[in-house]
């Protein structure tokens, strides 16, 4: 809080209360306290205050509104024109709010109306952008470190226009110091009552999207304890759905707010928050399929917004949905494209319920190893409230980081093992807009439940469903050819799949078979010139492949390559398979293991 003594805070708070109710404000069963629990001020019954029943009135001329700033601080400009019906950017608003503080604080002083209200305010906070150094250390390798520093920048750039508008003779440049301007804009973060709290009522009638009310923003935080806000023609009341007892602290819900929100608004963090979350930044913009990739999103229903919030016992609704976008192939888009009921949000295929979990995994696993390559750097103790509020927020990022781990290598587990089952009874479940035909799938679902310590991908999915270089062990004439010829593995890919399909007994025999009306989008090239355009050097590049090793393949090794199962058509064809049903299963973070691309045909 502020750094008066307690005796001089005593005073103001009781000039303040003074000062409420000789200008309307109405709260007889209320009283201020100083120095609660938590070490700040705090609102309390003086007597029972029944449910629903009014305990405070606050008038219209005690709320700071965006009106009242514009009123008071003249500024020459906005920072660019708004266009008709555009709503008025937030941003700007909340910077006339506290251009207002500065104002009221510094060039006002003792003139101010507004005095007792600004004098109760806190001189000191405790958010991260308060932090000193050896504090912001607890930071590292969690998203609030980046956090604090987007934001910090966030409010130079609204420092910086504001010394644009705002003319010296209005505010002195002595007193519009960026110093100030982080403490008003702390003030706000950690005070002020925006839409969403407000439930609509405030803001319709005065068209605002945050506003600062004095007294009501002394409650301190407690979950699930709304304000009831009631509109009059002459101000605010509020009441409490449930009784409060005399004696008994009242509180405020600040909303769904995760640890890092209340941290970095409010100073402070709740232990074992159950809304406290992990934020990933899911960031596909240098896709070059990125156009097609948005325009199923939107078909989809799917927010374009990159940003993610994962907590410890789920994820968000639509990650996944968006995960499996992400990871689609060019095929994958050409043929979803052309099934516009497709539901993103259930089961899509097994090779892309993988991919989209090995992304996930990858970027957490990633997140995780910063975190952890972190904790060398750190302080031996959290010695300042700072440190430990920050030391709260980090075990929490830990706990949800492993957690959410932990529960996605049982989920990559389970269905290996599913896609395991499949295989072996002969099934598949490729999407509908790859195979028309019905889903035969021979599991029975994932497995249950069940301890594991350290869980590496399937060997039994990578060394029997996915076909790789190492299957080709599983046909030893093969073998023996491949390694005589000079092409790469994705050309090696290619001839062994045309010969797996020649190859009844081959373990693959059945599920490439069933892939025999699939069509490569390269492959319809005529059908659309669009195709035609992507495709076309690709298809040309292919059918050169072809025929730069065959007939001389066949000469070679004629009962490997018999011509009648080699053409150029069926290479093609062979081709975009691989193309198109590739899984790469990466490494874990930690472990050695190199990563396995091959081919799902289920």
């Amino acid at each position: 809080m502020d750094n008066t003594s307690s005796s001089s805070r005593s005073e103001r708070l009781r000039t303040f209360v003074k000062w409420l109710e000789t200008n309307g404000a109405i709260f007889p069963k209320v009283e201020i306290r100083d120095g609660t629990s938590e070490g700040g001020s705090g609102v309390y019954a003086l007597e029972r205050i029944e449910s629903d029943e009014r305990y405070a009135f606050i008038p219209h001329d005690l709320i700071i509104t965006g009106k009242v700033c514009h009123d008071t601080v003249r500024i020459t400009g906005q920072p660019r024109q708004q266009q008709e019906g555009e709503e008025y950017d937030p941003r700007h608003r909340r910077m006339m709010l506290s251009l207002f503080l500065i104002h009221e604080r510094f060039v006002m002083k003792e003139a101010s109306f507004w005095k007792p209200y600004i004098d109760i305010l806190p001189l000191e906070f405790h958010t991260p952008l308060q932090f000193n150094e050896e504090e912001l250390k607890f930071l590292r390798g969690t998203p609030a470190e980046f956090a604090v520093e987007e934001r910090r920048e966030g409010y130079r750039e609204q420092y910086r226009a504001a010394l644009e508008l705002v003319p010296e003779s209005v505010i002195p440049r002595d007193v519009l110091t960026f110093e100030n301007y982080l403490w008003a804009m702390t003030v706000l973060s950690s005070r002020s009552f925006s839409k969403d709290l407000m439930e609509g009522s405030l803001c319709v009638l005065t068209a605002e999207s945050e506003v600062l009310m004095p007294l009501l923003d002394m409650t301190n935080h407690y979950p699930r304890t709304p304000v009831t806000w009631t509109i009059c023609d002459d101000g605010v009341g509020f009441s409490n759905f449930s009784a409060i007892e005399a004696g008994q602290e009242i509180v405020n819900d600040y909303g769904q707010k995760s640890n890092e929100e209340l941290m970095m608004g409010y100073g402070f963090c709740v232990p074992q928050n159950p809304l406290s979350c992990f934020h990933i930044k899911l960031n596909y913009s240098q896709d070059p399929l990125v156009e097609a990739k948005e325009r199923i999103l939107a078909a989809a229903g799917l927010k374009k917004s990159h940003d993610q919030y994962i907590r410890a016992s789920e994820l968000p609704i639509d990650l996944l949905p968006v995960l499996r976008v992400m990871v689609m192939t060019d095929v994958d888009l050409y043929y979803i494209g052309q099934d516009t009921n497709h539901d993103l949000f259930e089961h899509v295929g097994l090779r892309i319920e993988l991919r989209a979990r090995f992304l996930l995994m990858f970027l957490l696993e990633k997140k995780l190893c910063v975190f952890e390559n972190s904790v060398a750097g750190l302080p031996a103790k959290a010695t300042t409230t700072n440190a430990q509020v920050a030391l709260i927020y980090r075990t929490e990022i830990g706990d949800i980081l492993r957690s959410t781990i932990y529960n996605l290598q049982v989920a990559e587990q389970d269905i290996m093992e599913r896609a395991c089952k499949v295989f072996e009874g002969g099934g598949h479940e490729l999407p509908r807009y790859i195979y028309a035909g019905k889903s035969e799938s021979a599991a029975t679902g994932p497995t249950s439940e069940r301890a594991r310590a350290d869980i590496a991908p399937s060997e039994q999915f990578t060394d029997s469903v996915l076909v790789t270089s190492e299957s080709f062990a599983t046909d030893q004439a093969f073998l023996e050819a491949s390694e005589q010829i000079d092409v790469d593995e994705d050309v090696l890919l290619t001839l062994f799949l045309l010969r797996v399909r020649m190859v009844p007994s081959s373990p693959w025999h059945a599920a490439l078979r069933r892939l025999d009306g699939f069509k490569h989008p390269m492959l319809l090239s005529e059908q659309s010139t669009d195709v035609g355009e992507m495709y076309g050097e690709m298809l040309v590049e292919i059918g050169e492949m072809h025929d730069s090793l065959f007939p001389l393949l066949t000469e070679h090794f004629a009962d490997v390559f018999p011509a009648e199962h080699f053409t150029v058509d069926k290479f093609l064809w062979a081709s975009g398979i691989v193309e198109a049903f590739r899984v790469i299963v990466p490494p874990r973070c930690t472990s050695g293991d190199c990563e396995v691309e091959g081919i799902c045909l289920i």
